[in-house]
């Protein structure tokens, strides 16, 4: 089953033109920037890609517990979801997480879930960087588009 997971590693290799292959540990670590990488690795069936970032460490206290509220209630809402919230208590980052059926990817597929996961990860990032336990929600609006009252 590597052997799929290298094809499709191959896949993704031509969308984003950037050589990818499976490193000794089965598994793929893309670097997006300092700090901020995503792995991609099969599940121990091998019919299931996981893809897994860290995104910020997040030091005990009050903010921690307004973050972990905020993930709460992320991981509540109804799939489909772009990805779940995990803690890592070890280094005490804060993590994404989801799995797909390796059968269902295809380079253009995969390169779209990882564009969503790698924007809900900067934009949790940016906003806990910045003092925010979560990013702002756009205000929606009900105005007429036109203007017309």
């Amino acid at each position: 089953m590597i052997g799929q997971f290298q094809e499709l590693l191959e896949a993704l290799s031509k969308v984003f033109n950037l050589a990818l292959h499976v490193d000794r540990s089965n598994a793929c670590c893309i670097q997006i920037h300092e700090g901020l990488s995503i792995q991609l690795q099969l599940d121990v069936s091998q019919e299931n890609l996981w893809i897994f970032s860290k995104i910020v460490e997040i030091p005990p206290g009050k903010f921690r517990e307004n973050i972990f509220k905020e993930t709460l209630k992320e991981n509540g809402l109804a799939d489909p979801r772009i990805a779940v919230f995990g803690y890592l208590a070890d280094t005490n980052h804060l993590a994404l997480f989801q799995k797909y059926p390796l059968h269902v990817l295809n380079g253009e597929r995969l390169s779209g879930f990882l564009g969503a996961f790698l924007m809900m990860a900067e934009n949790w990032r940016n906003a806990i960087e910045s003092g925010l336990p979560a990013p702002q929600k756009e205000k929606q609006t009900n105005q007429n588009p036109f203007g017309l009252k």
